[in-house]
């Protein structure tokens, strides 16, 4: 009788505690591992801990699915049924999150059905190709990494003293803005700048703030910005 009621599904395959353990157990840690990819590789303001989370949870849940399923073509449609009466009406902010939701979905199939080297060798290929990519900041089209803004005063300011200062440093620089005020005798300009070493960013500063008639040098980071 006891082995009626642990029995999964009459047309499944049946699994024992150890296979059970054991797909729940490498479901957990493969999406663990992407959530921890998709954190450190998220950029921009729409981080959040909850999708984080969530990405953990959707692997083991599908994971679970398909060991409910196994070959029961029955169960499996009312599995659908069950599914389409959930509405999920949480936006997704950024194209990339969807692809990491796929990913999970990909884990709980494959590691639901027993694939475990299809599981394993997909989810350290997916996640080692993120990782590359974003560390190369591949598809960027962005040439500068950070925003400069200062104010010069028209009559004193040096225009060559200002650009020996951005040879020293810089690999790039363009001029996005210049802002006139109290009838031109104060500019504010702004640019966009990559440093040659990002460690001279400190020097860059104190040198370009010692020039005559120049005030007020704020550099900010664009790495992070989201691009649109």
């Amino acid at each position: 009788m006891l082995e009626n009621i642990f029995q999964i599904t009459p047309n499944a395959e049946s699994l024992n505690l150890v296979t059970i353990l054991i797909t729940v157990v490498l479901a957990f840690i493969l999406t663990l591992a992407t959530a921890w990819v998709y954190k450190i590789t998220h950029k921009g303001l729409s981080y959040s801990q909850s999708f984080t989370l969530t990405l953990v949870l959707i692997g083991l849940l599908i994971a679970a699915i398909m060991m409910v399923i196994g070959n029961s073509l029955a169960i499996a449609f009312g599995a659908f049924g069950a599914f389409s009466l959930i509405r999920f009406r949480t936006a997704i902010k950024d194209t990339r999150d969807l692809a990491f939701i796929l990913l999970v979905v990909t884990i709980g199939l494959a590691v639901g059905t027993r694939n475990y080297l299809i599981a394993v060798v997909i989810t350290v290929f997916t996640l080692l190709v993120i990782y590359l990519l974003t560390r190369i900041n591949f598809g960027s089209i962005r040439k500068y990494d950070f925003i400069l803004n200062f104010s010069a005063i028209s009559n004193s300011f040096s225009n060559d003293k200002m650009r020996s200062i951005f040879s020293e440093f810089l690999k790039y620089d363009g001029l996005l803005n210049v802002i006139s005020k109290e009838n031109g005798s104060i500019l504010d300009y702004t640019f966009n700048i990559k440093f040659i070493k990002n460690d001279d960013l400190n020097e860059f500063i104190k040198k370009l703030s010692q020039l005559e008639g120049i005030s007020n040098v704020d550099v900010i980071s664009a790495k992070n910005d989201i691009e649109y």
